[in-house]
């Protein structure tokens, strides 16, 4: 891209690609993943302290082997996560990833129940992180922060002065639906509200990095 210096120009510094894709025809998908999870959940009731805890808060947490279990759902979305990562790859702004670039991932599965939540993290380590929406539960409509995903503006000194019309500091917020895939980059703070209602609010989360 090019510019006239004698004219004002705008040049968009440090942007933050966030990809958000509600799959099609995932009820089948989603049945099955939530059948296979809940299992795990029942007969792994250890994971819900000790070691398992990483940034979720009285959730379970799965292994990180979701992936290497053979279950056709899991490898089905594993090929949805893949192809995500490959348009994010060709619609970079400035520089395409050169041919035969490829990915490795790992998955885990993380289940919040009434009350429970995720506190601010990152994936520290990879490239990007996802995460995959199985069953948001039936959400108690009177908490209007119920089980939201929420993105931390991740410029430290943002928030320090109010600019009418603009974000600076802001957070950015996911209202959770059974079916949508997000893919971030894993450097960018994120966490979940509390989940409060019936049932349970089932995700499968990835690490991603570029190889």
């Amino acid at each position: 891209m090019t510019f006239d210096i004698n004219q004002p120009s705008i040049q968009n510094l440090y942007q933050t690609p966030l990809l958000r894709q509600q799959l099609p025809n995932t009820e089948t998908l989603n049945n099955d993943l939530l059948t296979k999870l809940l299992s795990l959940e029942y007969s792994e009731p250890y994971r819900r302290s000790g070691t398992a805890q990483k940034s979720n808060i009285a959730g379970w947490r799965s292994d990180e082997n979701l992936l290497t279990l053979g279950v056709p759902s899991v490898n089905t979305l594993t090929k949805h996560v893949a192809n995500a990562i490959t348009f994010l790859n060709q619609n970079r702004p400035l520089k395409k990833v050169p041919a035969g670039t490829g990915v490795d991932m790992f998955a885990w599965a993380n289940i919040n129940r009434s009350g429970e939540y995720n506190s601010a993290h990152i994936h520290p380590g990879f490239h990007w992180g996802a995460v995959y929406f199985v069953s948001t539960g039936e959400a108690d409509k009177s908490q209007p922060m119920n089980g939201l995903l929420e993105f931390h503006d991740p410029r430290p000194a943002a928030g320090m002065m109010v600019a009418p019309g603009y974000e600076f500091g802001n957070k950015f917020s996911i209202t959770p639906k059974e079916g949508m895939l997000v893919v971030f980059p894993s450097w960018l703070v994120h966490s979940v509200h509390p989940f409060f209602g019936k049932g349970a609010r089932v995700s499968i989360a990835f690490n991603i990095k570029i190889t």
